[in-house]
């Protein structure tokens, strides 16, 4: 297992007669040997640029790239031992999956005849592909070539493993399915990985560490329950959690709550001071239907999901709604009066100036 560190890690794209455009702006990240890190951000946030360049696969603009200590940043692809599963699997259709598993121990000319057969066994039965080692990849399924996809990239046994948006083209069934299988091949091997997505399901349910970017620069770096529980920006808030959080402007008030409409005030949790312009977050699990005290609302929607039901409110001359997570038994009528009150435990406050979280 090998650890991995990306130093003040830039990258800048230029077009002759325009300005650069900064893609990735001083990173700096570490890997721990066997950790699976979750890189997670919207589209064109610098994530894909990162895994290319960490691959060799892009030239880097200034920082550093340790892999075992050692700096890589001017080998070539070919001389960093990083297994790559690709987003568009980058199969060969004329090959069979075996021949795709080894092609690259093959081009590399360092293994003999019968130990490349080997490695392939191998890989083929620690990720369920035995019985399609003759298959080739238009005859396979798409959670099957992410499968095999993956192989390719661990058959090299990779001192580092880089998975680009790896469960993007599959439907839900196939998602979580190769999701399950992923985490366990990742846990088994213990290879030092990167996971590059969008999807903060994915990120969630798989990193042990998730770094969540946003214009080229990590926003926060954390355990998945960190970022879910303490985000430190507006940002972090609004892009992890499903159903997202209701993030409400408010005004700061002498009696420690935020004034959000004439008739609306919520407890803070924290100190702020009076007059401050803020933004509060509210998760939908951390907001309860109150039988008397607690804020006044009206049903604009309730969608009963079987496990639970989501009831969007609109809170008296608050023009944002707020997302509630009810009990399955709950059944709410639309333009139903009703109470609710937050969580002051789990409630975020954040400067609405800065975005910043306030603690």
């Amino acid at each position: 297992m090998t650890e991995l560190e990306l130093r003040d890690l830039r990258k800048t794209y230029r077009a002759r007669g325009r300005p650069g455009v900064d893609a990735v702006r001083g990173l700096d990240l570490g890997l721990r040997s066997g950790e699976l890190l979750g890189l997670l951000g919207p589209s064109g946030c610098g994530k894909s640029t990162t895994l290319r360049m960490i691959a060799g696969l892009e030239s880097v603009t200034g920082g550093d790239i340790l892999v075992g200590g050692a700096s890589v940043v001017e080998r070539p692809a070919q001389q960093r031992n990083i297994g790559v599963a690709f987003e568009n699997y980058a199969l060969y259709p004329p090959l069979s999956v075996a021949e795709n598993l080894a092609f690259g121990l093959k081009a590399r000319g360092r293994k003999a005849r019968g130990d490349v057969d080997r490695k392939v066994k191998e890989i083929a039965e620690r990720v369920g592909l035995t019985d399609l080692l003759g298959a080739r990849p238009a005859g396979l399924s798409s959670g099957q070539k992410q499968r095999v996809s993956l192989a390719r990239a661990l058959i090299r046994e990779p001192d580092v493993l880089l998975l680009d948006e790896p469960l993007s083209h599959l439907d839900a069934a196939q998602r979580d399915t190769t999701r399950r299988e992923l985490k366990r091949i990742q846990k088994d091997l213990g290879h030092t990985t990167i996971l590059v997505t969008h999807d903060q399901e994915e990120a969630l349910s798989l990193a042990d560490r998730i770094a969540v970017m946003k214009d080229g620069v990590i926003q926060q770096l954390g355990t998945p329950y960190e970022i879910y529980d303490s985000p430190v920006n507006v940002f972090v808030a609004d892009f992890v959690g499903e159903p997202a959080i209701t993030l409400l402007p408010g005004i700061a008030g002498a009696d420690g709550r935020a004034r959000l409409s004439d008739s609306v005030r919520i407890a803070l949790p924290v100190p702020v001071q009076e007059g401050r312009e803020v933004v509060v977050g509210i998760r939908p699990e951390d907001v309860r239907l109150t039988a008397e005290e607690g804020l006044p609302a009206r049903v604009v929607a309730h969608e009963p999901l079987l496990e639970s039901g989501l009831a969007t409110l609109a809170l008296d001359g608050v023009e944002r709604h707020l997302v509630v997570l009810t009990d399955p038994e709950v059944r709410l009528a639309h333009d139903e009066r009703v109470r609710v009150a937050a969580d002051l435990e789990h409630t975020h406050v954040f400067d609405a100036e800065t975005g910043e979280a306030l603690r």
